[in-house]
């Protein structure tokens, strides 16, 4: 299983989630370019170089060479990139799950809001608020979880100055839309209906895009990242779903042919976790 976190993360996002993961399932969490212990480039950062970047680390770990199909989870501005890497390398990757996903079609920041995202290199208590808003349902500074958030707020810190913007510069320029009616392969979406940067609204149209996608997850008292938030929920709904049979999926794409229309949407309790 491939993790990839979001804007301001690094693969630290993950880790109350693989702590709950069985031991039998191998789970990687890279730092994304400029995040972490990645290297910190001023450019880069588009959505398909960033793939591009995914698709070196595959070949890294050798999975490309030994034809390993594997589960590609991608959260937030992540899913964007888990999205990109899919069309581009279609055998590969065996289910995809997208966690509170960027729109498929993308995002559009206005100029004040690069001028609030400059400003987060800058401003640290801007900087903590604004991480504590993507996880919203939790109290960051409770004595169990302020060290943890502390260290998040610390990574975000040290993430390359190009970063702090360019991220929200390449998902106003991407767009796949029309690009994802290739995507049958098992796809699940899911969605805390407390985040308060991605609507549901968002979540729908993504979920209509993709053929695969014929599930989406609703967890109930959960914000923008269930990776932090419910940890133990999000680890079940995605067990569940990458051991389910998909007979049907692989037909759909061998053969080449795709459907659409849009499947059920299941409730999950998400009950925050620190």
């Amino acid at each position: 299983m491939l993790l990839l976190h979001g804007s301001y993360a690094t693969s630290r996002w993950w880790e109350p989630f693989m702590a709950v993961l069985p031991s039998e399932i191998l789970a990687v969490a890279p730092d994304l370019r400029g995040c972490g212990l990645s290297e910190q480039t001023a450019n880069g950062y588009s959505i398909a170089e960033q793939a591009d970047d995914v698709a070196a680390l595959i070949d890294a770990l050798g999975w490309a060479e030994r034809a390993v199909e594997f589960e590609l989870v991608g959260h937030s501005s992540g899913a964007a990139i888990a999205v990109e890497y899919t069309l581009a390398h279609p055998t590969q990757v065996r289910t995809l799950a997208l966690i509170d996903p960027a729109p498929i079609e993308g995002v559009f920041t206005p100029p004040e809001g690069y001028a609030v995202l400059e400003r987060l290199r800058h401003e640290p208590d801007l900087l903590r608020q604004a991480l504590a808003s993507l996880m919203s349902t939790l109290d960051v500074d409770t004595s169990d979880f302020r060290p943890f958030f502390d260290q998040l707020v610390a990574d975000a810190q040290q993430m390359a100055p190009a970063a702090f913007t360019a991220t929200a510069d390449a998902l106003g320029r991407w767009n796949r839309f029309a690009e994802g009616r290739a995507l049958t392969l098992p796809t699940l979406l899911v969605w805390g209906d407390q985040d308060p940067i991605v609507d549901r609204d968002a979540v729908t149209r993504t979920l209509i895009a993709i053929p695969g996608a014929n599930r989406l997850d609703v967890m109930r008292g959960v914000g923008h990242s269930p990776m932090l938030e419910a940890p133990v929920a999000l680890a079940e709904l995605l067990i569940e779903f990458i051991t389910e049979e998909y007979d049907e999926f692989d037909a759909i794409r061998h053969s080449g042919m795709g459907h659409s229309g849009m499947g059920h949407s299941g409730m999950a309790d998400g009950s925050p976790t620190a």
